[in-house]
């Protein structure tokens, strides 16, 4: 027998799936809830240091433009400035100025340089800018275009130089457009205070963190970097570190949102938050697979839990499957045994089993024990029938002698001119010859009329023609076949019982008919009738009580219950009469074609 259709192998599949399916529900749903509670905590810790980061920068911001606003409010520094622009010199280098301005780079060592200049001129503050033009001109055109407004500028590679040296270094700017403070007149001059790149990169380094893989950078309206604390990235467009345009929720008009791409290779979740100072916006990344560390190692707990399970499973469903299937090979080869006729085979009981096995085992034994009783029995009989079918061909020697003296009798009495005698002689042996035939239960239609024909030709002969005999039998019936002996005896109850002591007129009706799948005999006479209910072929029996007993006697009976045990039990008679009317016969049988009769 295949492993696979083995109760073993069920048992295993079945207490392998119930063990591992449970646990690969909680490993999913459990993984499921704790990612998603990763996320959300994630989501709101970022966001909240986000926050943070953005406060610190626009406090810083605030503080910048303080700055700026107290140089161009300085009594000591505008009127100098009023001095300078009216000079005629490109760019101007103030001594008394860059001492000035020198007092607040001391104190706020974050500022690089402080300039200012005009449509034509360029005043050096501490530092000079050098081959800048275009980012001169830039400078001075957006701040007047802005007016009295703030004007922020993203980082770039600052070249400056001094009397000592010149060197280059990553600053962003913040500028105004200088005013009078006396009439708040617009004086045509911008001033443009450079800070150093790394104050931004250290407040956004505070979000960063190497266990979680974090980053955080600054960015500007365009999606240039222009802070990070890899210095290789700044100045480069944020679009070529995010796969699949994957930064574009990064320039939409909201001031906050998170979500997920992949950075640099990686899925990550991305925050977002606008500064309130100007359209910059501080990113904070996190690789999600770092998120994860804590609910992977809880997987991995269920996996090696599931593992477990699955070997004590197999071990379990073995050993159980084994206490139940051992004991079904050894009764399914005590059932092969008796299946090749060895009726002897038994199982080996344990005695202290009392489970469905024990008994099913006891049963088994039990059973096998009467069949072996019952076939004893059956041999019995059969040796019996034998016998029985020995005195039957025996007793088959008394028909023959009986039809042979029943001619010898005919003959004798057309010898002596006795010829209704003969008659009678001859119609008794064919009636007789009928009726015994050779031990079949059915006969021919026409054999059964024959039959009929035969009693009737008794009758006609001892009552000397007092009743007439109708027959209306339709050729395609007369080969079917019909249990023997049936239409005899209603004939003869309508003989003795209808027709009594009647002289003359008496009629009786045979028809055979088929209709539908079933066979139709109606034997109906003119005879004196009785009061009764109707008859059919479903009541179990006669009512010998009723009035008409007489009539339905025993023959009758007898007929029933034979066609009833040939045929099955919707079929039968019905019988209809009433008193003065006659009696009607219909005999209901189902069709049965068979071969001409040898009687």
């Amino acid at each position: 027998m295949p492993f696979r259709s083995s109760i073993t192998y069920k048992w295993m599949l079945l207490l392998i799936t119930i063990t591992t399916v449970p646990l690969l529900l909680l490993g999913t749903v459990s993984y499921s809830i704790t990612k998603d509670a990763i996320d959300k905590k994630v989501a709101d810790a970022s966001k909240q240091l986000i926050r943070q980061t953005v406060d610190n920068i626009d406090i810083s911001f605030s503080g910048y433009k303080d700055i700026v606003m107290q140089l161009i409010t300085s009594p000591e520094i505008m009127p100098l400035l009023q001095k300078i622009r009216h000079q005629d010199e490109s760019v101007v280098e103030n001594l008394s100025l860059t001492s000035k301005l020198a007092y607040y780079t001391a104190v706020s060592p974050e500022f690089k340089s402080v300039s200012f200049m005009t449509e034509s001129m360029y005043i050096k503050g501490i530092f000079r800018w050098d081959d800048q033009e275009d980012y001169k001109n830039d400078f001075y055109h957006q701040t007047i275009a802005a007016g009295n407004d703030f004007v922020w500028f993203p980082t770039r590679l600052g070249l400056y130089s001094d009397t000592a040296d010149s060197h280059n270094e990553m600053v962003f700017s913040v500028s105004k457009q200088v005013f009078n403070i006396h009439d708040g007149r617009q004086l045509d001059m911008a001033v443009v205070l450079d800070i150093r790149e790394e104050i931004l990169s250290d407040i956004l380094k505070k979000n960063a963190g190497s266990e979680l893989g974090t980053e955080s950078f600054l960015i500007d309206e365009k999606g240039s970097i222009i802070s990070h604390a890899d210095k290789s990235m700044l100045l480069t467009s944020v679009e070529q570190w995010f796969e699949e345009n994957g930064s574009a929720a990064l320039y939409n008009e909201d001031a906050e949102d998170s979500f997920v791409a992949r950075y640099k290779g990686k899925e990550v979740m991305v925050n977002y938050l606008k500064l309130q100072t100007n359209d910059w916006r501080v990113v904070h990344v996190i690789e999600r697979s770092s998120l994860y560390k804590d609910s992977d190692r809880v997987i991995q707990v269920i996996v090696i839990i599931m593992l477990a399970g699955i070997v004590f499973s197999i071990i379990t469903a073995y050993a159980m499957a084994s206490s139940v299937s051992s004991p079904l090979k050894k009764m399914v080869r005590a059932m092969n045994q008796v299946h090749i006729g060895n009726l002897s085979a038994r199982i080996k009981q344990d005695p202290k089993r009392l489970d469905e096995i024990g008994r099913l085992q006891h049963h088994f034994n039990d059973m096998v024990a009467k069949i072996e009783e019952l076939l004893d029995v059956v041999y019995q009989e059969q040796n019996n029938k034998r016998i029985a079918e020995v005195k039957a061909l025996e007793a088959q020697i008394n028909p023959h002698f009986l039809y042979n003296t029943l001619d010898a009798i005919k003959w004798t009495a057309l010898f002596q001119k006795a010829n209704n005698a003969a008659e009678m002689a001859r119609l008794l042996s064919r009636l007789l010859h009928i009726s015994i035939g050779k031990g079949s239960d059915t006969v021919l239609v026409q054999e059964e009329i024959e039959h009929v024909e035969c009693y009737l030709g008794i009758q006609n002969l001892r009552a000397a023609g007092k009743f007439d005999v109708q027959f209306d039998i339709a050729d395609e019936v007369k080969m079917y076949r019909t249990p023997k002996v049936i239409l005899q005896p209603i004939v003869e109850n309508a003989i003795l019982h209808g027709f009594a002591d009647q002289t003359e007129g008496g009629v009786i009706s045979i028809r055979c008919r088929e209709e539908g799948k079933r066979l139709l005999f109606e034997i109906v006479d003119n005879g004196h009738g009785f009061e009764q209910a109707v008859y059919s072929p479903e009541q179990a029996s006669f009512d010998e009580s009723a009035k008409g007993a007489s009539f339905l006697g025993v023959g009758l009976s007898n007929v029933s219950e034979r066609i009833k045990l040939i045929c099955g039990q919707e079929y039968g008679l019905a019988i209809t009469s009433r008193p003065g009317e006659g009696t009607a016969v219909t005999i209901t049988l189902p069709i049965m074609k068979g071969e001409n009769s040898d009687v």
